[in-house]
């Protein structure tokens, strides 16, 4: 297209050019017009021959040039001979045929690929949705329900352990309350430092052992002492107390004596048992608020002792109505073994069930005697049928009731009797 375009205005300005040239040529000449072509001739074909000489127009064929040259008022032979200047024109260059396009073949594999994508992506949805999926999430609500199971049980061991606890604490209502701190029986009896000693002694002890014997029994038998001895109501400071147990434990001066110290004042701190109080001094010293721990005043407290709760005092009561176990003499074979309340209970029973089957007996033995019935009348005879079938009825009244139940056979029981 671009050379067509620049032929057509090659020739546009050669047309133009020709059609300018007459109005220019009035002013100069208006008299003679026959002479004006002749003039200007030479200036036309000057420009036929630029114009034929563009590349442009030089590819143009022949026919095209000479109707166009005829147009612009040239004759016949200046357009041959215009056209024989020209040289020939050149052949237009020849390339080779470019190769064919790969965008089909690039749109072809792309959209293979795009098909083994889909259908890979398919076959794997298909495998995850159809074997996958079905064991993952069984697995899941297997987790699940296996967590919700714990999570159950521990909310009913939760609820199963707070009911214990309150009835726990309902229970324990009624039983005494555990002392704060209790001594050991051995060292409860110590009221002061020799006593002490002397239960170390009886019990084996080397003075060197430190660990065998309570601090909470040592600083208060010292307590005691130093209280009976110097008639102190205050307390006793911790200067003359710990004076006092250096004078009279012996363990106390050794190697060891200093963590021993150390352990008896972290008693005497932290129990419950002492109480420590600022020493009283007059208005006009000044006195710091937190006086020197030497000069504190400690106090033993015993700890206070709780009622017995109505159970105890219910078992204690119920304990001293019962008698008590006495010793019982060797038994003869004439005498029996003395019954229980329960024992004599069933004896009761058992009897009077035995007495009722007698008297059945008897009232059926009368009726067929009135019957017509042959009556005998040894009476001895009769009396041991009645004794054989009251015994009877006793042993089976006996084995109704419960194993531990059984009365003691009496040693005037006779011996056929035993088996039955």
């Amino acid at each position: 297209m671009e050379p067509d375009q620049k032929a057509e205005a090659s020739t546009q300005a050669f047309s133009s050019a020709t059609d300018k040239q007459p109005v220019d040529a009035v002013p100069e000449n208006k008299s003679d017009q026959t002479s004006q072509p002749s003039v200007n001739r030479s200036e036309l074909i000057a420009k036929a021959r630029t114009f034929l000489s563009t590349p442009h127009i030089r590819s143009q064929d022949d026919t095209s040039k000479h109707a166009f040259l005829v147009e612009k008022g040239l004759t016949q032979d200046e357009i041959h001979s215009l056209l024989r200047e020209i040289p020939p024109p050149i052949p237009p260059r020849t390339y080779p045929q470019p190769p064919p396009s790969n965008l089909p073949n690039m749109l072809i594999g792309i959209a293979r690929i795009f098909t083994w994508l889909t259908g890979t992506s398919a076959l794997v949805l298909f495998i995850y949705y159809r074997f996958l999926l079905p064991r993952i999430s069984q697995t899941y609500y297997a987790r699940h329900a296996l967590r919700a199971h714990q999570s159950g049980l521990m909310l009913r061991l939760n609820e199963s352990l707070a009911a214990f606890k309150e009835k726990q604490a309902e229970c324990f209502v009624n039983l005494p309350q555990p002392m704060i701190y209790k001594e050991e029986p051995e060292y409860a009896d110590c009221h002061s430092l020799d006593d002490i000693l002397a239960c170390r002694h009886k019990a084996d002890i080397d003075d060197e052992d430190v660990g065998d014997t309570p601090n909470a029994s040592i600083l208060r038998s010292a307590i005691e002492e130093l209280g009976r001895s110097k008639e102190l109501t205050e307390g006793i400071s911790t200067g003359d107390l710990f004076s006092h147990l250096e004078a009279k434990l012996p363990w106390l001066k050794g190697e060891q004596g200093a963590e021993c110290q150390n352990d008896l004042w972290q008693t005497l701190n932290e129990s419950p048992l002492f109480t420590s109080t600022s020493p009283q001094t007059s208005s006009s010293s000044s006195t710091p608020e937190h006086p020197h721990p030497s000069r504190l005043l400690w106090t033993y407290v015993p700890p206070p002792i709780s009622p017995p709760p109505p159970m105890i005092v219910a078992l204690d009561t119920l304990q001293a109505v019962l008698p008590r176990h006495a010793s019982v003499p060797p038994i003869s074979k004439t005498e029996t073994v003395p019954l229980r309340p329960a024992q004599r209970t069933l004896q009761a029973l058992a009897d009077f069930t035995g007495y009722i089957a007698t008297q059945t007996y008897s009232l059926g033995v009368h009726m067929r005697g009135i019957g017509g019935s042959p009556v005998t009348n040894n009476t001895e005879v009769d009396e041991i049928r009645r004794e054989i079938r009251a015994l009877k009825g006793l042993v089976l009244n006996r084995r109704s009731f419960l194993p531990g139940m059984g009365i003691p056979r009496t040693s005037s029981e006779p011996a056929s009797l035993a088996g039955v």
